[in-house]
């Protein structure tokens, strides 16, 4: 008859250490603490860059852009002479040039001994007349020297270069850090020591979609604002057309 025996339990040994394979699967204390510390050092800088990020100063890019005034005729009339070219510096008032009108050149002969008509032929005669709408350079000329055209037909365009305008493209919650009459620095790659100074002229009151040719892809599928800003230009460095980045006063007016 065969005896059977209790199954020993193995108990760990005396000297407290456990056996070489299970030692090996527990990471020692150092390289605990070492990852623990990283992790901490980790989520610091993340906590501190965005909070950085948030707080810092409102920047946007933009266009400058000048404003355009058109020189219409008033009568209809032949292009008699233009006494300007694309380039010239014009004065408001100036005057630029002539329309003709055989009709009313007739009329004129014709009112000569009769003083009421006379002052209504003068009256017409003068808007044949051209001249500047604004000071400022003229920047096309539409139409010719001998060229008819009818009463609103444009004639030259001219612009003041001295001022500019920039239209920025806000996102909603950027919003409560710019306010009307808020100071804007300016600076453009071609003038890369140099900051121009600039200032909200309005705010609008409508969202829109970013154009297309302002922001990236992700950009334009977001409802902006468009906040325009002034630039006085005196020396006319700023060229219309020119990119440029601007950067809002952190204090509001």
């Amino acid at each position: 008859m065969t005896d059977t025996l209790p199954r020993q339990t193995q108990l760990p040994p005396l000297d407290g250490h456990l056996p070489a394979r299970r030692r090996a699967h527990r990471p020692p204390r150092r390289v605990l603490l070492a990852i623990a510390c990283l992790l901490v050092l980790v989520f610091a800088a993340a906590w501190l860059l965005r909070s950085t990020t948030g707080g810092g100063p409102l920047t946007a890019s933009g266009t400058v852009e000048v404003d355009e005034i058109t020189l219409a005729a008033q009568s209809a009339g032949t292009v008699a002479d233009l006494l300007v070219d694309e380039g010239s510096r014009v004065t408001e008032g100036q005057l630029v040039g002539h329309l003709s009108d055989p009709v009313l050149n007739v009329q004129v002969k014709q009112a000569a001994s009769d003083p009421a008509q006379q002052q209504i032929t003068q009256a017409q005669m003068a808007r044949l007349e051209l001249r500047a709408p604004i000071s400022g350079i003229v920047q096309k000329q539409v139409a010719h020297r001998g060229e008819y055209v009818g009463p609103g037909s444009p004639i030259v365009t001219v612009a003041d270069p001295t001022t500019l305008q920039l239209t920025l493209y806000l996102l909603e919650g950027d919003l409560g850090r710019v306010a009307v009459g808020q100071g804007v620095a300016i600076r453009a790659d071609a003038f890369p020591d140099r900051v121009f100074g600039g200032q909200v002229k309005t705010i609008a009151a409508r969202a829109e979609f970013t154009p297309r040719n302002v922001q990236t892809q992700k950009d334009r599928q977001n409802l902006v604002f468009a906040v325009t800003v002034r630039v006085p230009n005196p020396d006319a460095a700023l060229k219309a057309g020119l990119p440029v980045d601007a950067t809002f006063d952190a204090s509001l007016p």
